[in-house]
């Protein structure tokens, strides 16, 4: 298995047999790398300071931002031309949703 991350730090395992599946954008990781991004993604998680008006603004921006994003993906499919690559964007989009939907009900 190989680790490759993306321009957001997610992070994906591929099999060689899922080697066709990678993206010209993501970068080849060793487990180290990996465990790293993943300690600092649960570390970020875990710091909770209030939350400003200017960061709720900035929250609701990206969640509308987050659906718009997530069209494309969902047109293809709904067309039955969905790539790997769309289900993975809207996983990725959908987490980064639901944290900062976390985020914003920890008020």
């Amino acid at each position: 298995m190989k680790f490759f991350k993306d321009s957001h730090n997610e992070i994906f395992v591929i099999t060689e047999a899922q080697m066709h599946l990678v993206r010209h954008d993501w970068a080849e990781i060793t487990a180290e790398q990996r465990d790293l991004i993943l300690k600092e993604k649960d570390s970020t998680e875990q710091s909770s300071e209030p939350l400003t008006e200017e960061r709720i603004s900035a929250i609701k921006e990206r969640l509308l931002e987050i659906d718009v994003e997530s069209i494309r993906p969902l047109r293809a499919i709904a067309t039955d031309t969905a790539r790997y690559y769309d289900h993975q964007k809207l996983k990725s989009l959908n987490s980064e949703r639901v944290n900062l939907l976390k985020e914003l009900h920890n008020i």
